[in-house]
């Protein structure tokens, strides 16, 4: 440990250094809701009551994020909040540096815990969620979830059930990873009673302790499928509490923990039979055309491709090369279990490309205790590092694609700036209002100004969503605009939903065409963003 703590340290900063000099702190459409949901609970808004009352305007909104992320982003914000915009992410990344130290040295010796830091600091394909600014709870689940595979591989039990829990309770993208890990914590009943029986008490005894103490009052005693509640809950309590029971037996534990398997199967049927379809079942079928199939984290790998070569070599072809260099490892139980976790991470990337993340972060320690096995000349060792890192990936791919890769982030850089607060200040100039906005504007619009907004990019708001579509692309778009009693409608050309909504004809297509309609008034401009004023809707009319 003591041999780790100043490289990581050393990278720490070496990261800290480069990240806060080539960045400005940016918020993201997750980070400006997360950081509206720190200021609603510094300013008293109940610990239990995670609803967005802003959002979906005038009838808020039922978030399903996790106090677990807003309780250390407050106690940093009491100094400032550009500080925890700053300090949260970079923390995140040091003690993702730290595990992938431990998990490298234990598959390959301190020269593997040497290189996969520079593997890590030459990572970008892991950059984004550690940035400054970046403050959504996918930095977290990516520690906690290196924190299982640590664990696993020090077959420490109680940190191993402390971290899937935790993931949990952050957020059920970490589901696939959680249950694995799950599963293997229960194989040590075959030659590890007590580690088994310590993880099972500690999972059932931790998955209580989140429902009452961090679980928002709406999903305690309700089996919500799209965060933790009442549903994952039981179903924590009751496995860890029987793989503890099943180290009790003197014999046949497999078999009674296949029967465990088969009676945790049938409980979820009961408790909650919907949330077998998954965390989106019984989502409004139009969401599907108007919202979830644009998503494009949520693309599979080979849609991913065509928006972007690059982004997928440097990401998903690297995590894959990353795995099959882990095959030539030193053989060990840390290296199948690296193998293990990367190649689930991989499958979930192949079908979401969101996952990309969590395949490269698994796979770092084994490419790394790979090429330290292999390659015993220091200077070599660090070209190769060089050379294989995910940088070097994405760069020599960019420079294939040549010009596009220009091209796209232009774009991406002026989709930016529609929520940006330079493009927000047109609304600070006018009176307070709730505003139609894009959807990827609703979270602007709450983090920078005093309005309220119809929608942001969340599953939930299914209401505001389709009510935004109804404005810009519907027939009928004062009806909307009147039933929700919005003073502004603020637009933006260099949005997708601009090409969106106007090959749909309606409002923005209209707008399009130079034609604004006499009930809306121009109220401000600022690059590609246009704010108007609604007639005959009380621009004065508050949140």
């Amino acid at each position: 440990m003591k041999n780790q703590v100043l490289p990581v340290l050393a990278a720490g900063i070496v990261f800290a250094a480069a990240a806060l000099a080539l960045s400005h702190v940016a918020l993201d459409t997750d980070s400006a809701m997360r950081l509206v949901g720190v200021r609603d609970l510094l300013q008293g808004q109940s610990w239990f009551d995670t609803s967005q009352h802003r959002m979906n305007t005038p009838y808020g909104l039922p978030m399903h994020w996790s106090r677990l992320v807003d309780a250390p982003l407050a106690l940093l914000a009491r100094v400032s909040e550009k500080f925890a915009l700053i300090a949260w992410p970079l923390g995140l990344f040091a003690g993702m540096l730290l595990g992938l130290s431990r998990i490298a040295a234990a598959l390959g010796g301190q020269r593997a815990a040497l290189a996969v830091l520079g593997l890590a600091l030459l990572g970008s394909a892991i950059w984004p969620p550690f940035m400054p600014g970046d403050i959504d709870h996918h930095g977290l689940q990516l520690v906690m979830m290196l924190t299982v595979l640590l664990a696993l591989v020090e077959r420490r039990a109680v940190l191993c059930a402390i971290a899937v829990a935790l993931g949990l309770g952050v957020g059920l993208e970490v589901l696939p990873y959680a249950a694995l890990a799950c599963l293997v914590a229960a194989l040590w009943l075959r030659d590890d009673a007590g580690a088994a029986r310590r993880f099972g008490a500690t999972l059932a005894a931790l998955a209580l302790v989140l429902l009452f103490v961090t679980t928002a009052s709406a999903y305690r005693f309700t089996p919500v499928c799209d965060t933790y509640s009442l549903f994952y809950a039981v179903l924590l309590a009751a496995g860890g509490a029987g793989v503890a029971a099943i180290s009790y037996l003197p014999r046949h534990r497999l078999a009674a923990l296949a029967a465990l398997v088969l009676g945790l199967l049938a409980l979820a049927g009961c408790v909650g039979p919907g949330c077998l379809a998954g965390p989106y079942a019984g989502m409004d079928a139009a969401m599907q055309a108007i919202f979830l199939a644009r998503i494009n984290e949520a693309r599979p790998v080979w849609q991913f491709w065509a928006m972007s070569p690059s982004e997928v070599v440097g990401g998903y072809v690297y995590a894959a090369f990353a795995l099959v260099m882990t095959c030539a490892a030193p053989p060990s139980r840390g290296r199948n279990l690296v193998l293990l976790f990367g190649g689930a991470a991989l499958l979930v990337a192949t079908l979401q490309v969101r996952a990309v993340p969590f395949a490269v972060m698994f796979a770092l320690p084994g490419l790394a205790a790979a090429l330290a096995g292999r390659i015993r000349n220091p200077v070599l060792l660090a070209l190769a590092v060089l050379v294989g890192s995910s940088a070097a990936f994405t760069v020599a791919a960019s420079l294939a694609e040549g010009r596009a890769v220009e091209a796209r982030a232009r774009r991406f850089d002026a989709q930016l700036a529609c929520s940006g607060p330079e493009a927000m200040t047109l609304l600070k100039a006018l009176p307070p209002g709730r505003v139609a906005g894009f959807v990827d504007q609703g979270p602007a619009i709450l983090a920078y100004t005093p309005d309220s907004a119809i929608a942001g990019p969340y599953h939930r708001d299914a209401a505001g969503i389709l009510d935004s579509y109804a404005i810009f692309a519907g027939a009928n778009p004062r009806a909307v605009l009147a039933r929700r009693g919005i003073a502004y409608v603020m637009t933006c050309r260099a949005a997708p939903d601009w090409d969106f909504y106007k090959a749909r004809g309606g409002l923005v297509a209209q707008l399009a065409a130079g034609a604004t309609p006499d009930w809306l008034v121009p109220a401000g401009r600022s690059g590609d963003v246009t704010v108007y004023r609604v007639r005959r809707v009380g621009a004065g009319d508050r949140n």
